[in-house]
């Protein structure tokens, strides 16, 4: 398991852009589908599809 920062940006429409941050605690880097995991974890947590959401950067911490 592994900390890591996650910069997305979840698009609303052709004007409607909301940047941010997460933390992410609970994930295994080592599992060839990262960027799908990270999608799948912000989606749960803001209620939205993954399709709308674009991975910037993930940074590991250790």
């Amino acid at each position: 398991m592994a900390k890591i920062v996650v910069d997305f940006q979840l698009s609303h429409g052709e004007e409607k852009i909301t940047e941010g941050n997460i933390v992410i605690v609970n994930i295994y880097p080592s599992k060839a589908n990262l960027h799908e995991q990270v999608k799948k974890l912000i989606a749960d947590q803001f209620n939205c599809s993954a399709a709308i959401i674009a991975i910037k950067q993930i940074k590991m911490n250790a």
